[in-house]
């Protein structure tokens, strides 16, 4: 990629969640596609750089090592619309003084997917999803406001773009990044492992349970952007407490979505399987030590069957 060239920044946010790479499809050859896609919409090569985003906590470690062994920058922001708010304001801060910006959104999630994040911008900007599942939120806006200037579905845009090889990796970039304890990690073996550890648990259960609070982001989008920094996880209006909890694994969750990802993921079957082991062994010593209890719990065994 030549000077001229780099002055062309383009970036992309791949939603993992919502566009996950298609069964069968090399995982390795995704950041050669899209940049093929981006190249032949512009008609000419520039910098680009991609970001897979979203929750990454229950996503294969195999995947996300591949995929950022192919020089794709992976973030975990499980917070949807907000954080893609908050990561499109800091990636347009990069280098202000240049040519008008490319970006491309791969999703079908309603709150990134949303025409009035990209409407104050100077961005040209594409919206990619997957087949059959086009976002309603594209045929909310009328013909002359339209702000994608061309859409995309995910699986045409690889097969159509297999071939291609990738440019350089982006060496300036940092390969892993958690969002939610703003920390960055050169090796995906150890944002893996971050992403499981109690530490990180515990940074998402303090800032779901802190009080309200927003900041302020000057995002050189033409408007001021508020993120509330409390609304890592959605909480009950009556008691304040997390609406998605695993009370085996002390975990709060983001939403639907992630509870049905966390209740599927070994850690928890294996949390979960110690638990009722220990229950039951102490029901046994219980029993043991109150033979009355064990007579009383038999009698109503008796009586249900």
């Amino acid at each position: 990629v030549g000077d001229a060239a780099l002055q062309r920044r383009t970036g992309v946010w791949w939603d993992l969640n919502t566009c996950p790479v298609p069964d069968g499809f090399d995982p390795r050859r995704v950041r050669g596609c899209i940049e093929s896609a981006v190249h032949k919409q512009m008609g000419h090569r520039s910098k680009v750089v991609i970001y897979a985003m979203g929750n990454l906590e229950y996503i294969s470690s195999d995947l996300l090592e591949e995929i950022a062994y192919s020089g794709i920058v992976l973030v975990h922001a499980p917070c949807g619309g907000n954080d893609f708010r908050k990561l499109l304001g800091e990636w347009s801060q990069l280098n202000p003084s240049s040519p008008a910006y490319t970006v491309m959104l791969i999703s079908c999630n309603y709150t990134m997917v949303d025409p009035y994040l990209f409407r104050p911008t100077r961005f040209t900007a594409f919206c990619v999803y997957p087949k059959d599942s086009r976002p309603v939120t594209l045929d909310q806006q009328p013909v002359a406001q339209k702000v994608f200037v061309g859409e995309f579905v995910w699986e045409t845009l690889l097969n159509d773009n297999i071939t291609c090889e990738m440019m350089t990796v982006n060496e300036d970039e940092p390969l892993c990044i958690c969002d939610i304890c703003d920390d960055t990690f050169e090796i995906c073996a150890q944002f893996i492992t971050h992403l499981k550890s109690e530490e990180h648990i515990k940074e998402v259960s303090q800032r779901a349970s802190s009080s309200s609070a927003f900041v302020s982001l000057s995002c050189n989008l033409s408007v001021c952007v508020c993120v509330q920094l409390s609304d890592i996880v959605p909480r009950d209006s009556w008691y304040g407490k997390p609406m998605h909890f695993c009370h085996v694994c002390n975990y709060p969750g983001y939403d639907d979505y992630n509870m049905l990802l966390h209740n599927q993921s070994e850690d928890h079957h294996r949390k979960k399987n110690l638990a009722e082991k220990m229950a039951q062994e102490e029901d046994c010593e219980s029993r043991k030590r109150n033979p009355q209890v064990d007579l009383f719990y038999e009698r109503n065994k008796k009586q249900s069957l």
